[in-house]
């Protein structure tokens, strides 16, 4: 059986193979004709890999010449490349095969194929990064906030922050060292309370222009901004002065410029302030005799919580108006002296007729004051009976200095109730026409001598009386 099946397979054995080859030729020319090779192109992004060598170095590369695309051909079997995409490739250019040149550096590239690869054929031939090297800049920049537009009337703009606040740049020297300063702009317009906002920072040269910021790398890309809006008020300035000035000299006036400031604060801080005081003590004029000028800081003295509106107005002016004093003298009767605190039972009796009142001021304030007008006060409390000489005081303006005025004068234990020398006695218990009595016998032509001498010789002048003269008058009252 086996011998038979031997014979027939071994008889014609050459037609036999012949025939098996070109079955099997018939059969390859069919798959070919149905499922045949096919190149195709793929254009990809180059994925670079530790670029931190290049950094290490000292250098910033920029890739050049668009070679950061690559473009590359696939071989393989139809049914298989017709299902392939970009995705299904990787093109690598690591850094440490960085080949430097004069003008410009190369990579090699790799590529891959993700899927299929043992069944694809890759073209990889001058496929290369070229790339630029410069020098690398690092730096860092503090934030700072800036606002755009004003905040509604009545209110200001208060305290502002930026989150976080400092920016780290890196890239080419020649761009990284233009930068002089970086900004995060928030608008408040017609703002009346705080304002948050996000906001991308601005990086600007020292003309205040834009910095192209595409070839920089920076950590953070957005920052957040908060911007306070506070109250705003006008409050007056008051300053005041110690010391005195130069003798004769006199402080006229205290004058701040400007007289008033705005503040800002919150409301329940400002609800409390109605004006800035400047302490006495910083302005001293002792010694002084001119008008003069003084310089201050305003914000030294501004309550906790409290910030001016005008940074510009911090340094306010103080004049200080000191005048040299003019001196005018009064004649006032003793009529017009007005007596406090005299006991019940007592009377009082002037030694003159009437008295010199001194009074420095301005001209201009003096013109107003006349004698007439002036009503000295002699205040006796707790004086006792007998003579004495007391002080006079006036209540004048501050504007006015009164001169240390004295009077003489007797008070009287016993009333003289009877008049029988035609005496009266005022309601604060002065007998005016004793007085009157012993002036008209001390002015001249009224007594012996007719020459305006009294009984001793003495020269008396109109309205100066004797304490001698006073005692007999005294003594002529007591006996009747």
């Amino acid at each position: 059986m086996l011998k038979r099946l031997a014979k027939k397979l071994t008889h014609n054995l050459g037609l036999k193979l012949v025939a098996l080859l070109f079955a099997v030729g018939m059969w390859m020319a069919v798959v070919n004709l149905d499922d045949p090779t096919i190149n195709k192109p793929f254009t990809i992004a180059v994925t670079i890999e530790n670029e931190d060598v290049i950094a290490s170095m000292g250098k910033y590369f920029e890739v050049i010449n668009e070679s950061g695309n690559v473009t590359f051909n696939v071989s393989g079997k139809r049914s298989i490349v017709d299902k392939l995409s970009v995705s299904d490739f990787k093109a690598t250019a690591d850094m440490n095969q960085l080949i430097q040149q004069d003008d410009t550096s190369v990579v090699p590239i790799e590529i891959v194929a993700l899927r299929y690869a043992s069944q694809l054929t890759i073209s990889r031939r001058g496929k290369e990064l070229q790339v630029s090297l410069e020098d690398l800049m690092r730096a860092q920049f503090i934030i700072q906030p800036v606002a755009k537009g004003d905040p509604a009337d009545g209110y200001a703009l208060g305290s502002m922050e930026v989150t976080p606040n400092l920016l780290k740049v890196s890239g080419p020297k020649a761009i990284v060292s233009e930068i002089e300063s970086v900004k995060a702009t928030i608008d408040i317009s017609d703002m009346t309370s705080r304002i948050t906002d996000s906001v991308v920072p601005a990086l600007l040269d020292k003309d205040g222009e834009a910095v192209d910021t595409t070839r920089l790398t920076m950590n953070i890309s957005t920052v957040t901004v908060n911007a306070e809006i506070l109250v705003e008020k006008n409050v007056a300035i008051r300053a005041g002065y110690s010391g005195d000035p130069e003798e004769g000299f006199e402080v006229i006036a205290v004058t701040p410029d400007p007289e008033e400031i705005k503040i800002k604060g919150t409301a329940d801080v400002l609800n409390g302030i109605n004006a800035i005081t400047i302490p006495d003590t910083v302005i001293n004029v002792d010694g002084v005799n001119a008008i003069f000028t003084q310089q201050i800081d305003i914000t030294k003295y501004l309550p906790s919580g409290v910030t001016l509106s005008d940074s510009s107005q911090a340094n306010i002016t103080v004049k200080v108006d000191v005048e040299q004093l003019a001196g005018k003298t009064f004649t006032v009767p003793v009529d017009n002296i007005d007596v406090d605190n005299l006991p019940e039972g007592y009377r009082i009796m002037f030694g003159t007729r009437s008295v010199e009142i001194t009074i420095f001021g301005l001209n201009s304030d003096l013109s107003e004051l006349t004698a007439t007008s002036l009503r000295p006060v002699l205040d006796v409390e707790g004086v006792s009976a007998g003579s004495h000489v007391g002080q006079l005081t006036l209540n004048l303006d501050s504007k006015f200095i009164v001169a240390d005025t004295t009077v003489p004068y007797t008070i009287i234990t016993e009333p003289d109730t009877n008049a029988s020398d035609g005496d009266t006695v005022d309601d604060s218990g002065q007998d005016n026409d004793a007085a009157d009595t012993q002036a008209d016998t001390e002015t001249g032509g009224e007594d012996g001598n007719g020459d305006g001498s009294n009984a001793d010789g003495d020269t008396t002048a109109a309205g100066q009386g004797r304490s001698d003269t006073n005692t007999n008058t005294d003594t002529g009252d007591s006996e009747d």
